[in-house]
């Protein structure tokens, strides 16, 4: 007696359903004992970043020299190139800082003083609880943003000037980097004679397609962060913004996040601009990230960040959110090229497939319904 069809689904189902559900207890394991070791995952993390940008440099000069002298080279020039930038910029960062955090109780008394005034033509006319609600938001921001700022100055630069500190950041994550690069040839060596000889060409080929999508995400935002940076700066200094150092070195780093990042570069720059010089400053800030946003965009972003990741905005999304609650800023950093790495992983596993519009009958389409071609593999 056959089986039912219905009998036969359902067990495929219930196999689909058991294998999403190990994989995440499985996925909650790793995910556990990384926060345990936070630490050693910030270095690793730290060192996997730092060999897949300077990769380039490494490869091209292994052509002619030893890997030995190729790494000497390239590490001992970055080491020079952050030392100079450090003499030349970190102490108007510092300042620029202080006087930032001096600022804003005077900042948030200019708020108040404006959400307050019963000539204000949009509170007064609001109801007198949801009045006195926005009143006190100027102070509540204010205190967050002083706490935030005097933990950054009461740890942080202290923190960094430290020992451990210095350890950490200038000789651990360096050197982690370092081996990465010098036994890569020896793990890839070990990597295909683990695997069968059948599907040793496919292992190695899935690595080679890692390499590219990861690295080229990597060097290419951070290239495109640095330039937003620059851009910024340049942008601030011009249009005669207070603070323009640390608020474009801010506006560089927030770009790294993709979506958020313009706008939490864009935020405190308007804001900044407003209270210093009057909103016809403000408004020329807000022009001119547009401008730098819609360069990055269709510039600098499709030039220069790889475009191998190929991962749909609603996973980038979810990748930042769930990248952001496990890791914070760093998971922020590795979320979407980590997303794309899965999407590679999926892709060998299961080969794409071209699917016409009849059989997927989308209840939703980009072209008008009834022009979709039922033949054609987009909607």
């Amino acid at each position: 007696m056959t089986e039912p069809r219905w009998r036969g689904r359902a067990d495929a189902w219930f196999k689909v359903l058991g294998a999403v559900v190990l994989g995440y207890l499985i996925l909650q394991r790793i995910v556990g004992f990384l926060n345990e070791i936070r630490d050693v995952t910030v270095i690793a993390v730290g060192g996997m970043l730092v060999a897949y940008l300077v990769l380039p440099l490494v490869r091209g000069l292994n052509q002619r020299l030893p890997l030995w002298a190729s790494l000497t080279i390239v590490y001992v020039g970055i080491a020079a190139v952050i030392a100079g930038l450090v003499w030349l910029f970190a102490p108007t960062i510092v300042q620029q800082f202080q006087a930032l955090v001096q600022a804003l109780p005077a900042m948030r008394a200019v708020v108040e003083r404006y959400l307050s005034t019963t000539n204000n033509p949009i509170i007064a006319h609001l109801p007198v609880p949801l009045r006195i609600y926005v009143v006190k938001i100027p102070a509540q921001i204010s205190g967050e943003l002083e706490g935030i700022a005097l933990s950054l100055t009461a740890r942080v630069f202290p923190a960094i000037l430290s020992i451990v500190g210095v350890l950490v950041l200038a000789v651990a994550i360096p050197i982690v980097s370092i081996y990465m690069l010098a036994e890569s040839a020896s793990a890839k060596r070990f990597i295909a004679r683990i695997v069968p000889p059948a599907r040793r060409d496919e292992a190695l080929g899935l690595l080679e397609e890692i390499d590219e999508v990861f690295g080229g995400f990597v060097r290419g935002q951070l290239l495109v962060a640095l330039a937003v940076a620059v851009l910024a700066i340049i942008a601030l200094a011009i249009l005669r913004v207070p603070y323009a150092l640390i608020i474009g070195a801010w506006a560089g780093l927030a770009d790294v996040v993709p979506y958020v990042g313009p706008f939490a570069g864009a935020i405190p720059a308007t804001l900044i601009a407003g209270f210093s010089n009057g909103w016809p400053n403000a408004l020329a800030v807000i022009i001119a990230f547009v401008a730098i946003n819609q360069i990055e965009a269709h510039l600098l972003g499709p030039r220069i960040v790889s475009s191998t990741v190929k991962v749909s905005p609603l996973t980038v999304i979810f990748a930042l959110l769930i990248g952001g609650h496990v890791f914070g800023f760093l998971g922020l950093i590795i979320a979407v090229p980590i997303a794309g790495l899965i999407r590679v992983v999926l892709v060998h596993l299961f080969p794409e497939r071209e699917v016409t519009n009849a059989e997927v009958r989308p209840s939703l389409t980009h072209a008008p319904r009834k022009e979709v071609d039922p033949n054609d593999t987009d909607a």
